[in-house]
């Protein structure tokens, strides 16, 4: 029997995101708020078939759960991935050092055989989503979610973009002339550590190596950042596109 999804397709829900995306504004583009969920959403094909993709995408939007159905049949992952993928976010408790042991895995859904739990776990670490630590006797001892993750299913738990909030901080950090607390930066915005956490993984890939320190305990990710010349453009490259929904590099280094 399946991994059991929630009241709504998790597919569906991530397929709503998108859509709702597209009324407000634009069809999102990888590069966006919405970068990662792009990765799973929009389909590998040449830019004439992207193209009439998007198209079809466009002409669909005025019936809404016309489009929803037609762009949750292109999401790459399965149901149960998604589902699973769902709860991790859901369940995380500070989006860094949070893990989920093969039996709180198999625990949360025991109508699910082994198999298909063992493929959707397989299909999420394919995505980047996850990584897995094995041990003998096991097919693998945790899953630790990765930034992507929450890249693609906090939009949908929380309602909030992890790339979005990531863009509030590189502005922040771009404004200072000297380093950041994250401490400090995330009393000012009222954000928990497991909204902040997220944004700051992102963030972190533009920090040049030595101008982040690493956090003393498990509740940062980063606890101060600061900011070189090639590495402050890269940033505010960054912030203008995210803004702008166009595409850009994830990473600086």
């Amino acid at each position: 029997m399946p991994i059991s999804p929630p009241e709504r397709s998790v597919k569906q829900e991530l397929a709503r995101k998108f859509a709702e995306a597209a009324v407000s504004s634009m069809i999102p583009v990888a590069g966006g708020p919405l970068a990662a969920l792009c990765s799973v959403v929009i389909p590998e094909k040449g830019q004439i078939e992207l193209e009439k993709w998007r198209k079809d995408v466009s002409d669909k939007l005025n019936d809404f759960e016309d489009a929803i159905r037609f762009i949750s049949e292109s999401i790459s992952l399965s149901e149960n991935a998604a589902t699973l993928g769902r709860w991790m976010s859901e369940k995380s408790e500070n989006a860094y050092s949070d893990s989920f042991d093969y039996e709180s895995v198999e625990a949360q859904f025991p109508e699910a055989s082994t198999t298909e739990l063992l493929e959707a776990v397989g299909e999420l670490e394919i995505a980047d989503m996850i990584k897995l630590s094995h041990v003998l006797g096991k097919q693998f001892h945790s899953v630790w979610p990765l930034p992507k993750l929450y890249e693609v299913f906090d939009p949908i738990v929380f309602n909030v973009s992890p790339r979005d909030d990531a863009a509030v901080i590189a502005e922040k950090l771009l404004a200072s002339e000297k380093s950041l607390s994250v401490e400090e930066t995330a009393r000012e915005l009222g954000w928990e550590v497991r909204r902040i956490n997220p944004a700051l993984a992102i963030v972190g890939n533009f920090i040049a190596p030595g101008r982040e320190s690493q956090p003393l305990d498990s509740t940062y990710v980063i606890r101060h950042m600061s900011l070189i010349p090639p590495v402050r453009a890269k940033l505010r490259k960054f912030v203008n596109e995210v803004r702008s929904g166009r595409d850009v590099p994830s990473q600086s280094h």
